[in-house]
């Protein structure tokens, strides 16, 4: 990526970084890039505990000593979640944390279940594993649902997998019935700010932003969202000053490269 993130180009990461926000993913170019520099991996068969992930010889000796250090079940799949989780291998990651809640079924474990397989959904290149990742965390949600009706996140995630697929205004809908349910919710609101980006409605892009400013003025991923959609409605001067400010944080070095770009295409 280079040249900066100028109008209607790389705005896919953007987008991306608000729509996540509800999981918290606020260094998501550099994860980006990890995915794409691997080789391409295919995630764990739900129907097996075979692992279909190309793996390089220190993974496969860093599992070994998991399966042999951990004699319980559960906790062997938990290590193995948390294990491939850690080196963004989300799929992998669902896939045994999922046995874990099968196992011992909570909230919090089909929660956490869920939103590996939204990561998954997320940062997948592949649109036919993507919609498959999509449907596995709305089963998981539903289950989280099934246990407690007002988890929001789980809603919000959710709603957010149908984007992509053959019904995208499930999304909206769901969003506006989250927000109905719970106005100042800021991921619904992050959610709705950036599928307003998406579809090139960047002045209700920048109501939302704004919005979540107000409930959470050191937000980031709203200061992105709302940076962007300023230079896409043509106020750059006050998209500069954002920048500026975020360029201020810790924000890795891929999305500090693209803001240093940006602001010099603006210049």
């Amino acid at each position: 990526m280079s040249g900066g993130l100028k109008p209607h180009s790389n705005l896919g990461i953007i987008v991306l970084v608000g729509v996540l926000a509800s999981i918290g993913l606020y260094l998501l170019p550099k994860t980006l890039l990890q995915k794409e520099e691997q080789s391409e991996v295919q995630p764990a068969d739900s129907s097996s505990k075979e692992m279909h992930t190309s793996l390089t010889d220190k993974q496969i000796d860093e599992l070994s000593s998991i399966r042999l250090n951990n004699l319980d079940e559960s906790t062997e799949l938990k290590a193995l979640s948390d294990y491939f989780a850690k080196e963004n291998i989300f799929d992998s990651a669902a896939f045994f944390q999922s046995s874990l809640s099968e196992i011992e079924s909570s909230e919090s474990n089909w929660l956490k279940t869920g939103d590996l397989y939204y990561q998954a959904y997320s940062l997948s290149l592949n649109p036919v594993i993507r919609e498959k990742q999509g449907e596995l965390a709305r089963e998981a949600y539903q289950k989280v649902l099934s246990i407690n009706p007002r988890q929001l996140q789980a809603k919000t995630n959710s709603a957010m997998t149908y984007a992509s697929s053959a019904s995208p205004m499930q999304t909206i809908m769901m969003l506006r019935q989250i927000l109905e349910e719970n106005p100042r919710y800021i991921p619904a609101i992050m959610s709705m700010g950036a599928l307003s980006m998406q579809s090139g409605q960047y002045d209700k892009a920048i109501s939302r932003f704004e919005q979540v400013l107000t409930l959470e003025p050191e937000s980031i991923n709203a200061k992105l969202g709302l940076a962007y959609s300023l230079i896409e409605s043509g106020d750059t001067s006050k998209a500069k000053l954002l920048l500026i400010e975020i360029s201020r944080h810790e924000v890795g070095e891929i999305l500090q490269n693209e803001i240093s770009n940006t602001l010099k295409s603006l210049n």
